[in-house]
């Protein structure tokens, strides 16, 4: 936990603490428990914003150690000349954010965007989220199987269309 989260949850524990104090209300303690969700993803989904994406990810834990553990499959594989598994990255939380999370992978490290694939261009790291067309979905899932996309960040929308990460890889 950094040290933005401790601070983060020291609040967030105190208003659950008062929530449960003389008559419950439960609601303040929902409210509690969604909070302190958040902020175990990132500090920003709680208080403030990232100045870039490299703070966001290096102030974030979790997402810093999902960064690692891809940059290690990654160059598990490069180091043994073989093509670099597929990964996907999913979270319910924190959708705005997804777009520093590409970047991190991309900007340091070293997934290339504006990859071909067929006659379009796609980018080895792609994002799958709610509002895209049913077409855009298809295309990055069909270059993920092909190995053309190498990592998928998204929401809900790629879990429930979860089959497609089993098949060919």
């Amino acid at each position: 936990m950094s040290v933005a989260q401790r601070e983060n949850q020291n609040d967030i524990t105190t208003a659950a603490k008062i929530a449960t104090t003389g008559r419950l209300n439960k609601g303040q303690l929902f409210r509690s428990l969604s909070h302190s969700l958040d902020n175990a993803f990132s500090p920003f989904l709680h208080q403030g914003e990232p100045e870039d994406y490299k703070e966001f990810v290096e102030k974030s834990p979790k997402i810093l150690y999902a960064m690692e553990c891809i940059r290690s499959v990654r160059a598990y594989h490069k180091g043994r000349g073989e093509d670099v598994s597929g990964q996907v990255v999913y979270s319910n939380r924190g959708k705005r954010f997804f777009p520093m999370i590409k970047a991190y992978l991309e900007e340091e490290i070293g997934y290339k965007s504006g990859v071909k694939w067929g006659r379009m261009k796609l980018d080895e790291v792609e994002i799958i989220a709610g509002g895209m067309s049913a077409t855009r979905k298809e295309n990055i899932k069909e270059a993920f199987l092909d190995g053309v996309v190498k990592i998928i960040i998204g929401t809900a929308t790629i879990r429930a269309r979860n089959a497609f990460l089993s098949m060919g890889n």
